[in-house]
């Protein structure tokens, strides 16, 4: 089974299967393109003919690409992935579909750049209703959980599912620039970037010499 990602600093749709399969130790071979160079087109089509990053590629289930895509096939083999409780599980798979289609003045005005630390930076309206949303629903999650008796590990759902996965690029970007978030979400965030597979990616990210400057011009 291989992972076709891109730049780790930088690609947050990338991120999401990466985190997963690692947290529930499905093995995996990773396969790094460099995003907006001259040789990425040609390389993504030894992949896929969409042309964009996450791919999985297995013997099995073929070629997916869309990281949620990815996650859900991947689930099917492996149901852990999601919250056991149906409820809870609804909840979830209808988080990943907000953040899927959603908080599109979030993504666009602060992008995942796993090297930036609490950047200053000037956003729109647009972009800090997207905050304030995404923690929201962050809260929205961790009541119904707490509702239904489910054990609070520090998740979304009790314990680490597809959900903080997906969430995982938004976590970045919150501890990335210096905007208000709630106590509860700074719990959140504590969890997240102390979670084994989350640090490895941030620390992989850190260390790549590839520098995009539209990413880099971000913030202060």
């Amino acid at each position: 089974m291989q992972l076709v990602i891109g730049n780790q600093k930088y690609s947050s749709w990338s991120m999401r299967p990466w985190v997963a399969m690692k947290h529930f130790g499905i093995e995996f071979e990773t396969i790094k393109l460099k995003l907006f160079t001259p040789e990425f087109a040609e390389q993504i089509g030894l992949y896929s003919t969409i042309g964009t990053v996450p791919v999985l590629v297995d013997s099995e289930l073929g070629s997916i690409t869309d990281s949620l895509a990815i996650l859900e096939s991947l689930a099917e083999q492996h149901p852990q992935m999601w919250p056991q409780e149906p409820l809870l599980r609804a909840k979830a798979r209808s988080a990943c579909a907000l953040m899927h289609s959603g908080f599109v003045a979030m993504r666009r005005e602060m992008p995942m750049n796993c090297s930036a630390r609490q950047r200053q930076l000037e956003i729109t309206e647009s972009c800090a209703r997207d905050v304030v949303a995404v923690q929201a629903l962050w809260q929205e999650c961790m009541d119904l959980t707490s509702k239904l008796g489910v054990e609070d590990n520090g998740y979304l759902f009790g314990d680490f599912s597809i959900a903080d996965a997906y969430f995982a690029p938004v976590v970045v970007r919150l501890n990335g620039y210096a905007v208000s978030i709630t106590d509860s979400s700074k719990r959140y965030l504590q969890r997240m970037l102390a979670t084994s597979a989350v640090a490895e990616w941030i620390q992989e990210g850190q260390a790549e010499t590839v520098i995009i400057p539209e990413y880099e011009a971000v913030g202060f």
